[in-house]
């Protein structure tokens, strides 16, 4: 027996003497006074039975345990009985645990009998570079060496356990409540609103330069391509990978520098336009240009929109006109007037409206389908305005003027009223607003000022917050112009200096 079962059997004999010896006391405290009433009671005529000193009552512990002797052989038969079941269960459970490893093992799909008959002897040899082997077996098998330096080098991980346990609900709650950090899982389908994750990449056009001041951006929406055109005339479609963004084909116009150009909406064509009398029409899967005279009323190509439909083409003509073309066969369609020359225009999503930016504080709204005026309004705290962009789902207008002020109307509530009050005002930039674009949920406003180098903010919708850490550094450049890639995962912005800056948006997956 171990040392525990006799501490318990000695406990339990050492209870049962002090229990006899308070018996004893107790049968002598009674015969004393049972003697002392035989005494004192007076004789009564009754007949009295005596009983004899044999038949004494037994004492409690002699019932329950039995005498000394029988409750110490009682507890060695107890004690021997459950040692040898709790062996047996020990014998049982270890014969289960290896039966359920033999099962859960994992079987070689096949065997290879040279594997097991190589020794470590045999392949390790000592050269100068490891030195003598006296450290290893040279009779172990090489299976088992290389199998032993791979569990060490590349652990097994703990999904790949065939016999895993399982943890309760509670402990996973207490596992769960100790560690550091938020308990809800943040919502990572939602942009945030304080900080942005970006990064720069490689310069969009670093493999040649040769674009002159940026003019145009235009990302290929089917494939992942970019045209690029500056004011030497030169117009270049670069592969975006961040790393080497490679040149995949070169356009010149001798004599012709481009100020604006536009992929229409198929994407396989783009029409350059100039301070020229004339535009270039180029198809980029055949490489062959066309070259079209303008009207006599019309001058320049400098500032033109191409409609969503692809079907129509407005430019800003000369003493406030508004020239509508036909895109297809490039005859003048109408004509619109307003007071003040044009500082921007867009078209609306079905085609059907044309907004339109002064150089004053008034913005009109005309209709192609009946060819007249359809509302106009006053720009909330603007003198002359420069910009404007219309979001894709048609909900928010922003506007940017010379002051440097950025207005964001909603489109809907715009055309109730002709003082409208902007649902956000950004005064960030305090220089001429050369651009404003949103991106394609319209989640992220872009704002830049070409008058001073990096100014340029990012602003979070529906929240109406600028991001904070962007930009972080002053190198830039003086950005003109800049554009989103069709899922928002590129910020491209082409600036004086002939660079394209390239941003990488980490909250959008896909080009």
């Amino acid at each position: 027996m171990s040392d525990s079962e006799n501490e318990s059997i000695q406990d339990l004999l050492e209870c049962a003497e002090e229990y006899e010896n308070l018996m004893r006391e107790k049968l002598q405290t009674e015969s004393k006074s049972n003697k002392n009433k035989n005494t004192t009671a007076p004789p009564s005529n009754k007949k009295h039975t005596t009983i004899s000193d044999d038949t004494e009552e037994l004492p409690m512990e002699k019932v329950i345990f039995g005498d000394r002797k029988g409750l110490l052989e009682n507890l060695a038969v107890a004690v021997g009985e459950s040692k040898k079941i709790n062996d047996e269960k020990e014998v049982a459970s270890g014969s289960a645990e290896d039966d359920l490893k033999d099962s859960r093992k994992r079987k070689p799909a096949w065997t290879d009998a040279d594997d097991t008959d190589i020794t470590l002897g045999e392949v390790k040899r000592p050269t100068r570079f490891s030195g003598p082997h006296d450290h290893l077996r040279k009779d172990k098998s090489y299976k088992e060496y290389l199998t032993a330096r791979y569990v060490r080098t590349v652990p097994q991980p703990k999904w790949a356990e065939l016999d895993t346990k399982k943890v309760s609900e509670d402990a996973e709650d207490e596992a769960l409540l100790q560690t550091v950090g938020f308990v809800a899982k943040p919502d990572t389908n939602n942009l945030r609103q304080t900080h942005i994750e970006i990064k720069r990449l490689k310069d969009l056009n670093r493999a040649s330069y040769a674009e002159g001041s940026i003019a145009s951006i235009q990302f290929i929406p089917k494939s992942t391509a970019t045209l690029v055109s500056g004011t030497s005339g030169i117009a270049t479609i670069y592969s975006i990978d961040g790393v080497k963004n490679e040149k995949l084909h070169s356009m010149h116009f001798e004599n012709f520098p481009i100020l604006c150009a536009h992929l229409k909406p198929c994407g396989t064509k783009a029409i350059f336009g100039s301070a020229r009398r004339d535009y270039y029409e180029y198809d980029l899967l055949t490489a062959q240009e066309m070259r079209y005279k303008l009207p006599e009323n019309v001058t320049t190509l400098r500032n033109f929109k191409i409609s969503p439909c692809g079907r129509y083409m407005a430019v800003a003509g000369r003493f406030g006109n508004m020239h509508v073309f036909d895109a297809t066969s490039q005859e003048l369609i109408h004509t619109f007037k307003q007071n003040d020359d044009v500082a921007a225009m867009c078209f609306t999503g079905d085609s059907k409206n044309i907004v339109c930016s002064s150089l004053s504080s008034k913005i009109n709204i005309f209709s192609l389908t009946k060819q007249r005026l359809a509302h106009s309004f006053i720009d909330d705290g603007c003198l002359n305005g420069s910009a404007m962009d219309l979001s894709l789902d048609q909900r928010l207008i922003a506007t940017g003027s010379m002051e440097g002020v950025v207005n964001v109307y909603d489109f809907q509530k715009l055309q109730l009223s002709t003082a409208p009050k902007p649902e956000k005002t950004f005064l960030n930039l305090r220089t001429i607003i050369s651009n404003v674009k949103f991106n394609h949920t319209a989640e992220i406003l872009a704002m830049c000022s070409v008058k001073v180098r990096s100014a340029v903010k990012l602003a979070h919708f529906p929240s109406a917050t600028v991001f904070a850490n962007f930009p972080r550094k002053n190198d830039i450049g003086k950005i003109r112009v800049v554009e989103f890639s069709p899922n928002s995962a590129y910020l491209a912005m082409g600036c004086t200096n002939k660079r394209v800056t390239l941003m990488r948006l980490k909250h959008y997956k896909y080009y």
